[in-house]
């Protein structure tokens, strides 16, 4: 990742301090793939899609774990880290590259 989606992608990763104390059980590993202020990003989710790869794009106001008021393309919750980095080496191979990130879901999905 470079550029402005990398920055981006930082910004949504970080936590303040007392938030981070404040997570409670129930998080699970997700890979984040992208993250972006305007609007998704929907060529990085059709190509891991295209890969097998199951993500969704959704609001990171959705999720514990993640910084607020981002678009970001997300993994479906995965049992283990060793499944969150399986699936990152999967989508190396596929040219996307992304971060395992401890999150759960706020909202349920539609």
């Amino acid at each position: 990742m470079s550029g402005r989606r990398g920055l981006l992608l930082g910004g949504a990763l970080a936590l303040p301090g007392a938030a981070a104390l404040a997570q409670g059980a129930g998080l699970q590993p997700h890979v984040l793939y992208s993250s972006t202020r305007d609007q998704a990003d929907l060529a990085t989710m059709r190509r891991l899609l295209g890969c097998g790869i199951q993500v969704a794009a959704e609001d990171s106001n959705f999720y514990e774990g993640l910084a607020p008021d981002f678009y970001v393309v997300i993994s479906d919750p995965l049992p283990s880290r060793a499944a969150a980095e399986a699936q990152l080496a999967r989508a190396k191979d596929c040219g996307v590259t992304g971060q395992l990130r401890m999150a759960r879901r706020r909202v349920a999905p539609h």
